[in-house]
This record gives structure tokens, C-alpha cells and sequence, in this order.
């Protein structure tokens, strides 16, 4: 599995610390009821480049943001996604739940003060939707 895309406008090393995970379920917020390409996109694939330039700043924009879920994190980050909907509806009233496959890429355990189940994505050269395993999509709002 190889990062060049990760890694061609950096010299940090995103994947550091970061490792395969092909057993624990994910979720992610969608823009609508299918997995999209987009939905799998970087701050950085969208033109939103971190102005610090400290690796751990640089490496977040180029992850994909995701939530493990186990136990009652699935619980906690549907609420913080009923709350970002309530303020903006255009965000997106569904996610999807998956796992990844081994040509995915690495996540990262990156805990946020109000989301201790954060993880950073980073996908690997061959990514594509075909990567992930999609167990459900959910209606949430």
C-alpha cells in the first residue's frame, strides 16, 4: 500500500503512528442516501489547505475525518450530527456505516475534546469507493 498522493506536497509523514484497520466499523456523514465520491474527499482534495504547518494540522486537512463506532460513540456522534444539521441542513441528514478493506489505507486515533471516537482516514493510492465495505446507511434527521 502505497501514500504518494498523501505525501507529494508535504514533508510530513502522515502515516506515522497510523495503521491498518480492516476489523473495527466506521461512520461518516453523507450529503445524501448513496456513498458518493465526494463524501470520501479531503479538506485538501477541496482546495482547503491548513495554513499551519505543523504536521499534525497538515495531516488532518489531508485525512478523511471518521468515527469508530463501538459502544455508545455511534450514539454521541448522531447527536453531534443532529446538531450540525439543525444549523445547516444542506449537510446532510444520513451516514453511512462500513468497515475498510485492505487496500483502504491507515487510520489514526485523533480524538477531539467533544468526540473521543475521531479518526483520521489517510487513504491510501488506490482508494476508491470499492474500498470501503458499506454495512448500512442510516436516516438520522
Amino acid at each position: 500500500m502505497t501514500f504518494e498522493n498523501l505525501h507529494h506536497d508535504t514533508e510530513c509523514n502522515c502515516t506515522d503512528n497510523a495503521e491498518k484497520d480492516t476489523a473495527n466499523e466506521y461512520i461518516r456523514k453523507l450529503k445524501k442516501d448513496v456513498v458518493q465520491d465526494s463524501d470520501f474527499h479531503t479538506h485538501w482534495e477541496r482546495g482547503i489547505k491548513s495554513e499551519a504547518k505543523e504536521c499534525d494540522d497538515v495531516c488532518s486537512y489531508k485525512a478523511v475525518s471518521i468515527n469508530q463506532s463501538k459502544g455508545d460513540s455511534e450514539r454521541l456522534i448522531v447527536n453531534k450530527y443532529l446538531n450540525t444539521f439543525s444549523i445547516n441542513p444542506k449537510k446532510g441528514a444520513h451516514y453511512v456505516k462500513f468497515k475498510l478493506k485492505d487496500n483502504t489505507g491507515k487510520v489514526k486515533f485523533a480524538p477531539e475534546v467533544d468526540d473521543q471516537s475521531h479518526y483520521n482516514l489517510f487513504k491510501s493510492d488506490t482508494f476508491t469507493l470499492d474500498s470501503i465495505i458499506t454495512i448500512s446507511i442510516v436516516k438520522f434527521a
